[in-house]
């Protein structure tokens, strides 16, 4: 009886060990080693580079284009954000600039004026400005390279920190998985052995 108790038990670690070196295996080795004339290396170190450009390809074609950058600076609000803010920058450059010759007031209604006459002419500019920028960025800006980049400078410890911390849970409900169907295995078997000795 020990013994068909055993193939169920037995079976459930060999899955759930089975899924553990699979999901290390997908990390480690770090660093190419041989066995049995084998060379033996993690997913992610021996394929980072094809991977950062799958995941950049994906990311500009899916997620995030130059175009989508581009196009958050043509909208309307973007544009009053842009003009608010040169026109402060503007202002405040001019205060500074003034001479302390030039009475306090004075200076107030300069900077005044000089920020009205930015934020009127700018309703004009940015337009055009963020348009020929936007064209700029669309042909200079490859959203594909920046993310691959990006990946290709990560050492593979930080690679492996963000998927773990990523997909912790899930990663261990692997392991948990093929500990059980480990189990189910070894009692389907259990129940072979019994009706066909």
């Amino acid at each position: 009886m020990f013994h068909l108790l055993a193939v169920p038990l037995i079976s459930a670690m060999i899955g759930y060990l089975t899924n553990v070196v699979a999901i290390k295996m997908l990390f480690h080795p770090r660093e190419p080693i041989g066995i049995f004339g084998l060379e033996i290396q993690g997913l992610l170190p021996r394929r980072q580079e094809a991977i950062a450009t799958k995941i950049g390809e994906v990311v500009e074609r899916e997620l995030l284009s130059a175009d989508d950058l581009v196009s958050q600076f043509n909208n309307p609000e973007m544009q009053d954000k842009i003009v608010k803010l040169v026109a402060e920058k503007v202002r405040t450059r001019l205060e500074e600039a003034m001479p302390r010759l030039v009475p306090h007031n004075l200076a107030r209604i300069l900077a005044d004026l000089v920020e009205s006459i930015l934020i009127r002419e700018s309703w004009n500019l940015v337009p055009q400005v963020t348009e020929s920028a936007g064209r700029h960025l669309t042909e200079e800006i490859r959203v594909s390279e920046i993310v691959r980049n990006r990946i290709l400078s990560f050492e593979v410890m930080q690679l492996e920190g963000l998927v773990r911390e990523v997909a912790s849970r899930e990663l261990r409900l692997i392991e948990v998985m093929g500990g059980m169907l480990g189990f189910l295995i070894g009692l389907i078997q259990v129940a072979i052995i019994v009706l066909f000795p």
